[in-house]
């Protein structure tokens, strides 16, 4: 699940570009000031007034933040995963996929829903499977199945907030593209989207203690009806052990309170 917060770092902001942009190439800005080089080369596109840069080329505005020349979509994944891997080093093991803005998009779509469909997480299958323990005759969740999720949530604790914040305001072009794609209705947004996303996230239990499963022939339920009858996005979090949800949990709110914090003074 993800990668969920190194996409959703781009959750839930708000637009901050203005103007119309050749859907081919975008110019934009890093908010930590380092420039990428895409893998493709895209072209740009330059206001009347001023010459054609070469193509390609990296323009040099006079600003403490530097430039980058969005790629195509399909063309994206360097570009991404450089971007990224620079704010958060520790989530470079979940960006080996190509595909990322439409993997991260389609993950999001489905966590707004409070859905959780294997298939768009196969890139993200853990390599430990569940475990479970046995203790005076009931079936519990081992720590052990807690803690194959500590390595992803430390990562995105560990990830620089400002610099994710500035990856989605950088990448939202992109990530409109593929939301284009899922057809919702016009007063349906990017940032609706996110915002459910993120409240799924946010709106999990945590439970401290052992928690007891029953065995079925097929899988493992939870004992608790309650608990049983939670969408997939809470149980998710739940097989991710208490620490690590409320380790998730915090970095959303702080990423949220720090928009909160950008946005400009209303007049």
């Amino acid at each position: 699940m993800l990668m969920i917060c190194a996409a959703l770092a781009g959750f839930f902001a708000r637009p901050v570009f203005d103007g119309v942009f050749e859907p081919i190439s975008r110019l934009f800005m890093l908010a930590d000031g380092s420039a990428i080089k895409p893998s493709a080369k895209p072209t740009s596109k330059t206001k009347p007034s001023e010459p054609e840069p070469p193509l390609g080329a990296v323009q040099t505005i006079e600003s403490p933040a530097a430039e980058i020349i969005l790629p195509e979509l399909d063309s994206s994944d360097f570009i991404v995963r450089k971007a990224i891997t620079d704010a958060a080093p520790e989530l470079a093991p979940w960006l080996a996929s190509d595909g990322l803005i439409r993997k991260f998009m389609v993950i999001a779509n489905d966590l707004s829903q409070g859905l959780r469909i294997n298939k768009h997480l196969d890139f993200l299958k853990l390599t430990q499977p569940f475990a479970v323990k046995q203790q005076n005759g009931g079936i519990f969740i081992a720590d052990e199945s807690y803690q194959r999720y500590n390595a992803l949530a430390q990562a995105i604790d560990h990830s620089n907030t400002d610099a994710m914040i500035a990856i989605y305001k950088t990448f939202k072009p992109l990530l409109l593209q593929v939301f284009s794609e899922f057809s919702y209705p016009e007063e349906y947004t990017l940032e609706t989207l996110f915002n459910k996303a993120v409240t799924e996230i946010l709106s999990a239990p945590i439970i401290e203690g052992q928690i007891p499963l029953v065995k079925t022939p097929l899988r493992y339920q939870y004992a608790d009806p309650q608990l049983e009858a939670l969408n997939p996005v809470h149980k998710q979090m739940l097989r991710m052990g208490p620490e690590n949800t409320r380790m998730i949990q915090n970095k959303l709110r702080v990423l949220l309170e720090k928009l909160e914090t950008d946005k400009p003074d209303k007049v």
